[in-house]
This record gives C-alpha cells, sequence and structure tokens, in this order.
C-alpha cells in the first residue's frame, strides 16, 4: 500500500505540521470511531453466525399442578396415575448434524460485510485526511497572502510619506498623495477579505483537531517545489487496486453473490441431534419421588412448500448482483476520470509554478528599475506604484500557484487510493 504525499517545515516546539494534523484528526475525530465501532458489530455478528455451529444447550424447568387426579379403583384399591404437583427440570443439547451448507453461506455473507465495514474506515479515513490537509494549507497560504499584503502596505505607507514630502517640496501633486492612499486602501480591503477567510479555514482545522476556539491555532507548513514523475498507467493501476471507493463497489458485489448463495439455500433439508437428561416425578412405583431421566433423537426438517418465499429471495438477490456490478463499472469509470483529471491539475499548477516564479523575477527587476527612475524623475509617482503593485500581485499569484500545486498533489494522493499513517 502506497502512503500519502505529506509535507511541511520542520515545526517548532508548539507548532503543529501537516503530518501531526492529519494523525490527530485520524486518532481522535468520532467519524473513524464510530466507523471503528460499525466494524467491531459487523465482527459481533459473524460471532453470532458462526455461533450456529455449536449445539444448542438449553435448561428447561416446569411445575404442574393438576386436577382431578388421574386414578381408578381395582381390586379394592384406589390406584393414582400421576401426582397432582409435578415437577420437570432438564437441560436440552440441539445440534444441527448437516444443512448442506446453509449455515456456511450465512458465515460467508457476515464475514463480507466485515470487509465492507473496514473499507467504510478507510474511506473516512481519506475524507477526513484530505479535508485536513486542504484547511491546514489554505490557512498557510492566507497567512503568507496577508504578509505579503502587510508588506505592500508598509512600502505603500512609506512611498506616501515620501510623496507627501514631495508635495511639499513642490516636486508632486495631492494627485500623487491621492493615488497612494487609493493603492494603500485596496491592500487593506484585501487583507481584511483574506483575514476573514482564514478564521474561518482555523475554525474549520479547529473542529477536525477538537481544539477549543479561545486557544491559538500554531501550524507551520509550506510550498515545496518538488515536481514529481507521472506515469498515467501506473497510477491507474494504483487506483484500481487501493482506491476506497472501488474497494467497497467490489465488496458489495461480493457480498450480493454470498447472499444469492445463501438464499439459495433455504428450502434445503437440514438435520439435528437432540439429547436431554434431567429430574421429574410421577415415574412408578413410587410417583411422588422425582428420579433422573434422559432422551435423546434425531430430527429432520424437510420444507415441502413455502408459497415460493425462496425462489423470490433468490430473484432479489440476483437482481441486487446486477445492480453492484453496474456501480462496480461506473466506480471504476469516475476513478478514472478523477486520476486523469488530478493528474492534468498537477501538471497545469507546476506549469504555473514555473511560469509565476518567471513572473515574479521579473516584477523583482521592474520595480528596481522603476524606484532608480523615479528617484532621478524620469518617471511619475503612479508608474511606480504600477511597478510595486505588479511584484506584490506577482508574489501571491506564486504563493497561490504553488498553493495549488500542494494541494492537487495531495488530490492525487487521494485518487489513487494512498493511506494515511495512523
Amino acid at each position: 500500500m502506497v502512503i500519502f504525499f505529506l509535507s511541511s517545515v520542520a515545526a517548532g516546539q508548539d507548532s503543529m505540521t501537516v503530518e501531526q494534523a492529519v494523525q490527530r484528526v485520524l486518532q481522535t475525530h468520532p467519524a473513524i470511531q464510530q466507523a471503528l465501532a460499525n466494524t467491531r458489530a459487523a465482527e459481533a455478528r459473524v460471532s453470532q453466525t458462526v455461533s450456529a455451529r455449536f449445539p444448542d444447550i438449553t435448561t428447561e424447568a416446569a411445575y404442574t399442578h393438576i386436577g382431578p387426579i388421574p386414578a381408578f379403583f381395582f381390586g379394592g384399591q384406589n390406584l393414582v396415575l400421576a401426582p397432582q404437583d409435578n415437577y420437570d427440570a432438564h437441560i436440552v443439547g440441539r445440534y444441527t448434524l448437516y444443512d448442506f451448507g446453509k449455515t456456511s453461506a450465512i458465515i460467508n455473507a457476515s464475514r463480507s460485510r466485515v470487509q465492507t465495514s473496514q473499507e467504510v474506515v478507510e474511506l473516512t479515513k481519506t475524507n477526513l485526511a484530505m479535508q485536513t490537509i486542504r484547511a491546514f494549507y489554505t490557512i498557510v497560504f492566507l497567512r503568507k497572502s496577508v504578509q505579503v499584503q502587510d508588506e505592500q502596505i508598509e512600502a505603500l505607507t512609506q512611498h506616501l510619506s515620501v510623496t507627501q514630502k514631495r508635495v511639499m517640496a513642490g516636486t508632486a501633486t495631492n494627485f500623487d498623495v491621492l493615488t497612494t492612499r487609493v493603492r494603500v486602501a485596496a491592500a487593506q480591503n484585501q487583507k481584511e477579505e483574506n483575514q476573514k477567510t482564514q478564521q474561518k479555514q482555523e475554525s474549520i482545522l479547529r473542529q477536525l483537531l477538537d481544539l477549543p476556539m479561545e486557544n491559538p491555532l500554531a501550524i507551520s507548513g509550506s510550498f515545496e517545489q518538488i515536481p514529481m514523475a507521472l506515469n498515467q498507467d501506473s497510477l491507474f493501476q494504483l487506483a484500481s487496486q487501493h482506491r476506497p471507493e472501488l474497494k467497497l463497489a467490489r465488496d458489495a458485489e461480493e457480498s450480493a453473490k454470498l447472499q444469492k448463495n445463501a438464499s439459495s439455500l433455504g428450502n434445503m433439508p437440514s438435520l439435528k441431534l437432540i439429547a436431554a437428561y434431567g429430574l421429574k416425578n410421577g415415574y412408578e412405583p413410587n410417583i411422588y419421588v422425582t428420579r433422573g431421566n434422559w432422551m435423546w433423537g434425531a430430527q429432520a426438517q424437510i420444507p415441502l412448500f413455502d408459497g415460493g418465499r425462496v425462489s423470490s429471495q433468490v430473484e432479489e438477490a440476483q437482481a441486487a448482483i446486477e445492480s453492484e456490478q453496474a456501480h462496480t463499472q461506473d466506480a471504476g469509470r469516475q476513478i478514472r476520470s478523477d486520476v486523469e483529471q488530478t493528474i492534468a491539475d498537477v501538471q497545469a499548477s507546476w506549469s504555473k509554478v514555473q511560469i509565476s516564479d518567471v513572473q515574479l523575477q521579473q516584477a523583482h527587476e521592474a520595480v528596481s528599475i522603476a524606484r532608480t527612475k523615479y528617484e532621478t524623475g524620469s518617471i511619475t509617482n503612479l508608474d511606480l506604484l504600477d511597478a510595486e503593485t505588479a511584484e506584490s500581485s506577482a508574489r501571491l499569484m506564486n504563493l497561490q500557484a504553488l498553493y495549488r500545486f500542494v494541494i492537487s498533489k495531495h488530490e492525487l494522493g487521494r485518487a489513487v487510493g494512498a493511506s494515511f499513517p495512523n
């Protein structure tokens, strides 16, 4: 089984990495506990069905007061045939000697549901891990975006101070001051929007991690520029082997087949052995004395007519098989499409990372040239603001491209059915 791709920078003492966040969620989230409890319930149901292979031993006790007492006169004597107070206590054992495979078929069908429950656990882990990863890296992206915007606001504020001094010296106009203030206000508005989105994502991550709202959310992560080789055929093969949704579909198909087999044996005969031992009164010659007694025998049950119940059950099971087979085919197609799309996303996001790297370098050079020209008076204040704004936009675009690249790699891991460390 492949391991889900995770990456982050080294965390500080009180910082949580993405690996630690995923691990905590998978260990503590109620949805995982619920899925595991359902698995234990399925295992218990298997034990219930397996118990049919063992003898069924019960204890029975009865007291009966009868009247009138059965008696008759003979030879001048009143002969009592049964006591008025009757006691009977015994242990009865019943064992199914042969049932033409009915019990085995039921056990196999029950075991298949355990496998289904286990796959549900894996699917739940995958979904929760991806929710955690998305929230984690979205917070990292938004925090870094706010840092970029803080730097932009600081630069614009310094530029505003310089421009105001130039106005006082007569080398600039109030229009330059107004333009700069507009840029500062726009950057502050964008920062506030990102902070609001960040708060929402932090709330989602806290809920996943079960962290109180009053506790600061200390996380540490970065976006690594590590390209990855993409072999489409190999990824398709991984997905067909490990994707939980496809495993669930196959399990459901197999369960339907086992259920049909169990239903087809509904009218088969069964042979049971019965044995009992107990204490009872009413035996001659002293009907009032409790005596030990025993019995054993065999019982055969041969169904003769069930009104078409078994044939209807078999027909229903066959329809369920065909339905699950169609579902498996549909799941396979959807998973293949999912892998194709995520591969395309990884390739596209990596291309955007490379392009944004070049654009960011060009923006840095453009700002350096613009500042030199502005100091010599070769360009206007608006020209310099445009260059600085373009540089900030390039930094944000580069950051967003890295964010999308990291997320797309995790999405590809999910698409091929990669597992998570517990």
